[in-house]
């Protein structure tokens, strides 16, 4: 099948890249190449299917200059202090950033992954399975994932691709620490990527690509802050 490789051939990844992500420069591109690229070509695939983008924010550049329902739902979101590094916005299947941040880029398509599969609304409100493990969680991969379902799903995908910040103050993430912490939750990401991913894709191609107006639910906004989630 032309998405069992787990490992993007270069030009179709280049492609997709090109579709989904506006990046101000190489730089940002690269960089949301190798994201992609980690998480692999059905992931890559399904997000392009889904409508999902990425978005680099200029320099200076205000989220709620780029985003309309980041204007409806958060107006004061750049007045933050510490605004975001980057946000997901359910309704637009966008990712933004502000940041150059491989730790922030890679949580973010995790919760567009999330959305992905659950073709326009988080799969992780409904996973009973996924559910199951954040609620009776006694250790987590990072302090983030135990804020909410979402988050332990996207920071579980962050740690599959090993995502991290030479100078976060997060810890540093990886498959090892995710099997060590949460092997149950291992096992689900292995399974996520080996198997689910792909049969998702082959749904969303069958359906065909969702019209650009359809009415998304489920929570606006899924954020990876600077500081700790506003509510």
């Amino acid at each position: 099948m032309p998405y069992s490789d787990p490992r993007a051939p270069q030009a179709t990844l280049d492609a997709i890249v090109s579709a989904i992500v506006v990046a101000p420069n190489a730089s940002t591109r690269a960089l949301a190449s190798r994201i992609l690229t980690s998480y692999g070509l059905p992931a890559a695939q399904l997000l392009q299917q889904r409508g999902s983008r990425i978005v680099f924010l200029l320099r200076g550049q205000r989220y709620t200059e780029r985003s309309p329902k980041l204007r409806e739902l958060a107006p004061h979101l750049d007045t933050w202090p510490s605004p975001p590094a980057g946000l997901f916005v359910v309704e637009e299947r966008t990712v933004y950033l502000r940041t150059r941040s491989a730790l922030a880029l890679g949580h973010e398509v995790g919760h567009a992954i999330d959305c992905a599969l659950g073709a326009g609304a988080y799969r992780s409100n409904d996973d009973q399975a996924l559910r199951a493990m954040f609620f009776s969680a006694t250790r987590f991969v990072t302090p983030y994932a135990a804020t909410a379902p979402d988050e332990f799903f996207a920071e579980a995908l962050r740690a599959w691709g090993e995502f991290n910040d030479a100078r976060s103050p997060w810890p540093t993430v990886n498959r090892a620490r995710l099997k060590d912490v949460q092997p149950g939750l291992y096992e689900y990401v292995e399974q996520l990527f080996a198997r689910e991913i792909p049969e998702a894709l082959a749904r969303a191609q069958a359906e065909g690509d969702a019209p650009a107006n359809v009415t998304l639910v489920g929570q606006p906004i899924a954020a990876m802050p600077d500081v700790p989630r506003q509510r």
